[in-house]
């Protein structure tokens, strides 16, 4: 499964449980909509270390890193090289 997906499925199951919105736009602003707020970004940063082995410093923790999918995905692949 791609980081999209699986980041999108944790969102869904963590953050959306009730809602009838079944899957996440990569591009869709999870910080503006209101879908990811600051409890959630610490949460996704858990789930980031503990699915990839993937350390969050506090430099890299900035909304641009977390704000879509596919920046997620883009900084999962940058801290994995």
């Amino acid at each position: 499964m791609s980081v999209v997906a699986d980041v999108g499925q944790f969102i869904l199951s963590e953050f959306m449980t009730g809602s009838a919105i079944r899957e996440i736009p990569p591009d869709e602003d999870l910080l503006a909509t209101g879908i990811v707020d600051s409890h959630g970004v610490l949460q996704l940063v858990a789930f980031l270390r503990s699915h990839y082995g993937v350390t969050v410093s506090d430099e890299e923790l900035k909304a641009e890193n977390f704000q879509t999918l596919t920046a997620i995905e883009a900084f999962v692949e940058r801290a994995r090289t």
